[in-house]
């Protein structure tokens, strides 16, 4: 009987031992991890429906729903959860948000919304999107206040609405990420025209 005892040992803690590296506990692990965010950036059709709005609130409100994907840093203030390196151009390694949207806040400026994207792929794909929704070059012209070209894009889909992408070092003076940029954003607003 005394044989026994050591075989029974040995199974009990192989058996513990393998219910406590079991695959089984690997989804319960998997259920406590915090999900990614499913967007790197805002569409070209939420940035159409976003130029509706002309005041934070409006906006506020828009970005509710889409708050797995950004966070609220600041008032007029959105950064995109996901985050990428970038190589600024004194070649040091920058950890950032893929995007960030802001909108005026400040007293007395006039209203606007920018979509600032830190990666040219992203600025790609959007472009894609916005060429999906028959948005078509117009005109561009160069700006020294941002050193850098617009380029203006406009719909038959959307009358009034100029669409302006611009690759600059100078996004958003002195707002959140953008007080002093070394690395080259891709910014996308809208502008009405009458």
């Amino acid at each position: 009987m005394n044989y026994f005892l050591p075989l029974t040992c040995f199974l009990f803690m192989s058996l513990l031992l393998a219910a406590c590296t079991s695959p089984s506990d690997k989804p319960a692990e998997e259920q406590h991890a915090t999900p990614r965010p499913a967007r790197n950036l805002l569409s070209a059709t939420e940035l159409i429906e976003l130029s509706a709005c002309h005041d934070l609130p409006c906006v506020q409100l828009f970005m509710k729903d889409l708050s797995d994907d950004f966070v609220h840093a600041k008032p007029g203030e959105f950064a995109n959860l996901n985050q990428l390196v970038v190589t600024d151009t004194t070649g040091d390694s920058l950890a950032m948000p893929m995007s960030t949207f802001y909108v005026t806040v400040d007293a007395g400026a006039d209203w606007r919304m920018a979509h600032t994207l830190h990666h040219k792929t992203l600025s790609d794909q959007l472009l894609q999107e916005f060429a999906a929704e028959q948005f078509i070059l117009s005109d561009s012209v160069y700006s020294r206040k941002n050193s850098g070209y617009h380029y203006h894009y406009r719909s038959d889909r959307y009358p009034g609405l100029v669409l302006s992408h611009i690759k600059t070092f100078e996004p958003w003076r002195a707002r959140g990420l953008y007080y002093t940029v070394t690395w080259p954003c891709y910014v996308f607003e809208f502008s009405a025209t009458p």
